[in-house]
């Protein structure tokens, strides 16, 4: 199916005018059609043009527009413009048995837990270029709100991204995560005794206010960038 714009961010797709729930119908009058290739063909062409404007036909509520947008150049190198994309249409699913839906299910596992380990690296290695995907409760709803407004059933896969997301980060060695209390036994094992509590009581403390403090940046930040936020204030 023809690519939707998802979600937004303040950046080339929204400096160039391009809103969630538009359709990309060309890029460079280049029709993308219907096929289960149009996404992956757009995002190449944007990968494949940092810095160049490229020529979008959009259609939004019925009305095709020209819109030109810019891609931003990462520090790999490729182009991005800061949208998430999805396909926009209807999908043809098939029954499968019990063995296939077991199989299937491994299968997309595994590709999510990879691509999350992956994310993970990258916002380690690269966190200038990547700190602004982090996103919060406020940004995680919206982006919910705008799959079910496509296909209900993309929720399923959010939600399973979701929890592989909360599962990782929560065996991190970060305080006040079970990663924090594993990291700790750690280090009784090695030192055969455990921290003093003063100190493991201060670790937690620290650990718990800077995540808290995280998660109200990210509470505030999402909200000030929500579409109907904005309009209020334009």
């Amino acid at each position: 199916a023809v690519p939707q714009i998802m979600a937004e961010e303040v950046t080339a797709a929204q400096d160039a005018g391009l809103k969630a729930g538009d359709v990309i119908v060309s890029v460079e009058s280049q029709q993308l059609g219907a096929s289960d290739d149009a996404v992956k063909t757009l995002m190449t062409t944007i990968q494949n043009a940092p810095n160049e404007t490229l020529d979008l036909t959009v259609l939004r509520n019925e009305e095709q527009l020209t819109l030109q947008v810019t891609p931003e150049r990462g520090q790999d190198g490729q182009g991005k413009i800061g949208v998430i994309l999805s396909p926009n249409g209807e999908l043809n699913r098939k029954r499968a048995n019990l063995l296939q839906a077991f199989q299937q299910g491994g299968t997309e596992f595994q590709r999510l837990a990879t691509l999350t380990f992956g994310g993970f690296a990258q916002l380690v290695s690269n966190f200038s270029e990547t700190a602004e995907q982090v996103a919060g409760p406020v940004k995680i709803v919206e982006i919910g709100a705008n799959l079910a407004q496509s296909d209900l059933t993309s929720l399923f896969q959010f939600g399973a991204l979701i929890s592989i997301n909360l599962a990782i980060i929560n065996i991190l060695p970060l305080p006040a995560l079970d990663g924090g209390q594993l990291a700790f036994l750690f280090i009784e094992g090695v030192r055969g005794k455990p921290l003093p509590t003063r100190i493991q009581d201060g670790i937690m403390q620290t650990g718990l206010v800077l995540l808290l403090s995280l998660g109200v940046f990210l509470i505030i930040r999402d909200t000030a960038n929500l579409e109907v936020i904005q309009e209020l204030f334009q």
